[in-house]
């Protein structure tokens, strides 16, 4: 049964919708939206300046406790990804992702997963340490791991262009260099949006600010289980070509070919409860300094040591958005008309279709659809 409430709440004939935040999701909004509704979308910086330009850009399937629901979100962003792979528009390097256990607790604790993701219909295989040695692995520091064999590498560029332009020739407005400074409520709706710019009116506004999403809710008075976490990257340059999946360590490392001949080397810090607040328009280079790098060089010096003498070359360091439950909110809230698509947890590229595509359908038909039920904000309450 359609709940006609929502669909009251959110169908005001054709009211502006107003898109806090051009990265990955926000543009992905956009462009499901872009032959729908009136929809202007702000951009503080230039479109995917933030976590996405920070992202390594792995599409990826694998989950460590594998979900039917989540893995069914995936295949549809994949889905989406493909058909514009096939035609050539968007380039995808298939490398794979790789999960190394080096404990016995570790080892013990994964090998039923390849069997779990089977049954979510991911293809995933065991491999042995003898089988890791391939890939510069010492076989007698680790207990072996997982296989996903389709994962890989996407442009983040290449994303938010695309959707960027498609939208704009749909008649979407795309305000770059337009900072959000209020967002205004009367009477428990959103009406409009504040701006270094000048003032947008809204009969919807999607938060979709990224690291920024905390403080575009205290604009609209409400609070959500967001945190922040460091994403630090380091680039090492290698003499010789680099034949590397995004491998993950249990220490919660990961290493990855990134080109020819260079690797990536960064840590996948996603659980909440050691996330903190942090503010996202400060410097945070201090995440990938001489702490970091000795962490990274000790992992390589351990696990694989034809890398341990690489040369750092160039380091950046990201923030993620998580939640207690590692999955995003993505739907409405107590305020009408105001909606979330935050705490992607690291999966940002890997979620933007399918996210933009959901919420594109609540907001057009009033309906929750099926695959947004589990991603609700409101879960938190209370």
């Amino acid at each position: 049964m359609a709940d006609n409430s929502s669909a009251r709440a959110f169908g005001r004939a054709r009211e502006p919708v107003i898109i806090i935040g051009g990265g990955v999701v926000g543009m992905s909004v956009a462009y499901h939206l872009r032959d729908e509704m009136e929809v202007t979308l702000l951009e503080k910086s230039t479109l995917g300046s933030g976590t996405t330009a920070a992202s390594i850009a792995q599409f990826t399937q694998h989950q460590y406790d594998p979900d039917t629901e989540e893995a069914e979100r995936r295949r549809r962003s994949w889905a989406f990804y493909k058909s514009l792979v096939d035609d050539g528009t968007f380039g995808f390097d298939r490398i794979g992702t790789l999960h190394v256990a080096s404990s016995d607790k570790e080892f013990a604790a994964i090998k039923e997963t390849p069997t779990g993701l089977e049954y979510a219909g991911i293809t995933a295989t065991m491999v042995t340490p003898a089988e890791l040695s391939r890939y510069g692995i010492d076989p007698e520091t680790v207990r072996g791991g997982f296989f996903l064999p389709d994962d890989g590498v996407l442009d983040p560029g290449e994303i938010v262009q695309y959707f960027a332009t498609e939208a704009r020739t749909s008649g979407v407005t795309v305000e770059t260099r337009t900072a959000v400074t209020g967002v205004t409520v009367d009477q428990g709706r959103v009406t409009g949006v504040e701006t270094t710019r000048g003032t947008y009116e809204a009969g919807t506004v999607v938060n979709a600010a990224g690291p920024w999403a905390p403080r575009i809710d205290e604009m609209v008075g409400i609070s959500k289980p967001l945190r922040h976490t460091y994403g630090p990257i380091l680039v090492l340059q290698s003499d010789a070509n680099v034949n590397l999946p995004l491998t993950l360590f249990e220490s919660g490392y990961y290493v990855r070919e990134e080109g020819d001949r260079q690797l990536l080397a960064g840590k996948f810090a996603t659980t909440y409860k050691e996330a903190t607040m942090l503010d996202p328009d400060g410097s945070h280079a201090e995440a990938a300094g001489e702490q970091f790098r000795l962490e990274i060089a000790e992992l390589l010096s351990t696990h694989m040591p034809s890398y341990a003498a690489l040369d750092v070359t160039n380091s950046w360091v990201g923030l993620r958005t998580v939640t207690p439950d590692g999955r995003p909110l993505v739907g409405a809230t107590d305020v009408k008309g105001y909606l979330h698509a935050t705490g992607m947890s690291g999966y940002g590229i890997t979620l933007a279709p399918v996210v933009g595509e959901l919420l594109a359908e609540r907001l057009t038909t009033g309906n929750v659809p099926r695959l947004l039920e589990s991603l609700a904000p409101s879960r938190f309450d209370g």
